[in-house]
């Protein structure tokens, strides 16, 4: 059975760099993150982030992934919305880990990347909801801490 980390948080959070982290710790795998699965296709009326698009993608990509763990980054909102990706997953043993960060760090590591300014409160937005869903399998804090600490703490509580 294939292993599938999905790391999952607000933007900011760290998903994209933590997942570079645990890929780069494994012995063999793959690293997806879902934000490039989308990004030759705009957003319509009815999918404003893409996630049937991305889904897709993913599940066309699960071939090529199965037989050795897969790391995947990317925002969902919802257990729904993790569905819609994992469904298309067969096979695989599917653990999602939620990035938290505090909500002032949380703005000032937005706030540092320096562009998209404009959606720093949308970001805040966002991690408050996931707290209120809280459907991951994990969470894992990431206050003043660096990728190379969480990600060795991701690689001990997932089995790759």
């Amino acid at each position: 059975m294939t292993t599938v980390l999905w790391l999952l948080g607000p933007s900011g959070v760290g998903k994209s760099t933590v997942g570079w982290h645990v890929y780069r710790s494994l012995d063999r795998g793959s690293y997806v993150d879902t934000d490039q699965l989308g990004l030759c296709f705009p957003p319509n009326d009815g999918d404003p982030e893409n996630h049937l698009v991305k889904s897709s993608a993913l599940g066309a990509l699960w071939p090529e992934y199965k037989g050795s763990p897969l790391v995947v980054s990317g925002f969902l909102n919802t257990a729904e919305e993790a569905r819609l990706y994992t469904d298309r997953l067969s096979g695989a043993d599917v653990t999602l880990c939620r990035l938290r960060v505090a909500r002032a760090e949380l703005r000032a590591r937005f706030l540092g990347r320096g562009w998209l300014l404009d959606l720093v409160d949308q970001a805040l937005d966002d991690a408050d909801a996931l707290e209120r869903a809280d459907f991951a399998d994990l969470t894992v804090d990431t206050d003043g801490r660096t990728p190379a600490d969480i990600a060795a703490e991701i690689r001990g509580r997932w089995t790759a």
